[in-house]
């Protein structure tokens, strides 16, 4: 990954935790309005605060939308025509009721099929996946000071900085510096104020036309160091099932 380059998370701020929708739960977005970003600038990020009925999401790339809405990364989305590798788009829409994240990739998914007409279907793979577990010495991480706060990320080169951030937030980012997937293994259930900084000595580069950075061959060794020393962590390489979206179809946008 280059100086500067920003990653941008599907799921940062709106990571679901699955589960069912409740009897107040907004079913379907009431107001959506979805605009091509002809701005020419980098991606933003989607935002769904506490209690919100709104949702947003600036300067996003189709396959940052359908991450949204489906929770897997970026090397497990194949499919999408080449004619969306450069469209972006401004995603506004809103609800009767509070959106929770529990909700928000079923409203998307709705939204993402009524206006591109998306279809797809899964396959599971065996593939080698990082595990992320504590290390010998156990974690290093203190619970966050920032009670009730918005969960943050600010990127500074290779310097990752997060506000009450829980761990679905860091095996997103990653499983997006590794290009495959990182799953959650330490067991801690808080949320976390800490800042992870590497050295780029190997791997990483961003995709051309996206704010997504891969590593087609894994993480720099640095991430390792980096994971152990400051913040207790290892990652360890093992072998399971991943589930792969296959898009079959989406056509060009439906005017709002």
């Amino acid at each position: 990954m280059t100086p500067g380059a920003r990653l941008v998370f599907g799921l940062f701020a709106i990571a679901s935790t699955g589960g069912g929708l409740s009897a107040q739960a907004c079913s379907a977005f009431d107001v959506a309005s979805i605009k091509l970003n002809t701005s020419g600038a980098g991606g933003g990020y989607p935002e769904l605060s506490p209690g919100s009925r709104r949702f947003t999401a600036t300067n996003q790339l189709m396959i940052e939308l359908i991450m949204s809405a489906y929770d897997v990364p970026p090397l497990q989305i194949s499919g999408i025509p080449s004619a969306f590798s450069q469209d972006r788009y401004d995603v506004s829409a809103t609800c009767e009721q509070p959106i929770t994240k529990e909700q928000l990739p079923h409203l998307l998914q709705l939204l993402l099929a009524e206006r591109f007409h998306l279809s797809l279907h899964r396959e599971s793979k065996e593939q080698t996946v990082y595990a992320l577990v504590p290390g010998k010495a156990g974690p290093k991480l203190h619970e966050t000071s920032h009670e009730g706060g918005k969960p943050a990320l600010r990127q500074s080169g290779y310097t990752f900085t997060f506000t009450s951030a829980d761990m679905s937030k860091l095996v997103g980012v990653l499983s997006q510096l590794a290009g495959r997937k990182v799953v959650d293994r330490t067991g801690l259930r808080g949320e976390y104020d800490f800042t992870l900084s590497y050295a780029p000595d190997r791997g990483g580069a961003v995709r051309e036309g996206s704010n997504i950075s891969t590593a087609a061959d894994g993480f720099p060794d640095s991430v390792f160091t980096a994971l152990r020393e400051q913040l207790g962590l290892n990652l360890e390489a093992q072998k399971s099932q991943v589930e792969f979206i296959i898009v079959d179809r989406l056509d060009r946008l439906i005017p709002n």
